[in-house]
């Protein structure tokens, strides 16, 4: 199976739920600007997101890194054994012991899933999925992990990022312990990472750099424990700022003589760019829609809608009441739901629904 376009036409959440659908063995490629990535699929199944082509990052190098299961200077010694030995990253790291089995599927796990969650947010940019099992690497620590399990906790991190952050608004933010307050004895492990951190001087980015977490992590943590009340808000400290002093200067009184003019002649010249500026424009949108490639696909809409409801029901648990909804949660674009709407009418108690042609 071959499937490439754009994600404005096609969205990662339809992509990733055909493949796991169809059980496709292969790698996707995902290109946003000078943002490269890959999923690698064994049955329908995420088996890693790492790029090992010649000068590629690993990505997994980065994550080991700032998740503290490894040095800067032990990552130093891994290089220089992979590139004398050519072994593969996961190989030098069981061998090494620089990690036992166990941790590092753990860590690769965590891996996908935060790469998972950074490529949900990418609204532009092409795929390319190509449907070949002999591309499927091997490494010494495997994982198979359920395409639609990953899916519905990075839309989840998605939505709870946006209210995490409307509390922890900024960077510079001071969080303190909150006085005579008993942290829970039932404290997440990343819970127990932040709140030693959190001393009415840090600022928030400084304490997401030392917990050893990745950001969501962080927000998820912090955002909890404000909720016990185990820290708040630190009003008085703050992040240290460079400023600028402000110099009065002396200012000369306007030349009354020349405003109005001036004013005459602005205002003239803004009415002429609105009368001859903007047909121009619009002249130029038209020929772009009209002459734009028309996007090839492998699904009709009608096709694309039936797999975006299974998405949906599989995120939501239940399927929408309304198809606008569809468009509204990122899963289908709304070009889609609209030629959808013009051939069939939809109706949905929640737990099915039902089609009809118009």
């Amino acid at each position: 199976m071959a499937l490439q376009g754009n994600l404005d036409d096609f969205s990662l959440p339809e992509i990733l739920q055909l493949i796991a659908v169809q059980q496709k063995s292969g790698v996707l490629k995902l290109t946003s600007g000078s943002d490269v990535a890959v999923i690698f699929f064994d049955g329908g199944r995420v088996v890693s997101t790492r790029d090992r082509r010649r000068n590629a990052r690993d990505p997994l190098k980065a994550f080991l890194v700032q998740t503290g299961h490894i040095t800067d200077s032990q990552l130093k010694q891994i290089e220089t054994i992979e590139s004398e030995s050519r072994r593969e990253l996961t190989d030098v790291l069981l061998s090494g012991n620089y990690l036992t089995s166990e941790s590092l599927a753990v860590a690769i796990q965590d891996q996908i899933q935060d790469t998972m969650h950074q490529l949900l947010t990418w609204k532009q940019g092409t795929y390319h999925f190509s449907g070949d099992g002999r591309t499927v690497p091997k490494f010494a620590a495997n994982v198979r992990l359920n395409t639609e399990g990953l899916l519905m906790e990075s839309m989840r991190r998605l939505d709870e990022i946006v209210r995490y952050k409307q509390v922890l608004s900024s960077p510079a933010m001071v969080l303190r312990p909150k006085a005579l307050a008993m942290p829970p004895k039932d404290m997440t492990t990343q819970e127990q990472r932040v709140l030693p951190l959190v001393d009415g001087l840090k600022p928030l980015r400084d304490i997401a750099a030392q917990s050893k977490l990745v950001e969501f992590e962080v927000y998820e943590a912090l955002h909890h424990l404000l909720d016990l009340g185990v820290v708040e808000v630190s009003l008085g400290a703050t992040a240290a700022a460079k400023v600028t002093p402000i110099v009065k200067q002396a200012v000369a009184p306007p030349r009354r003589s020349m405003a109005l003019p001036v004013a005459a002649v602005i205002l003239l010249g803004s009415l002429a760019i609105g009368r001859l500026g903007t047909p121009l424009l619009y002249a130029q949108a038209e020929r772009a829609v009209r002459h734009a490639p028309a996007m090839s696909s492998t699904l009709d809409d009608s096709q694309r809608l039936l797999l975006a409801l299974e998405v949906y029901r599989s995120i939501r648990g239940a399927y929408p009441t309304e198809l606008r909804a569809l468009s509204r949660e990122g899963v289908v674009p709304p070009a889609t739901v609209s030629a959808f709407v013009r051939r069939f009418d939809y109706q949905s108690d929640g737990t099915s629904f039902r089609k009809t042609a118009r």
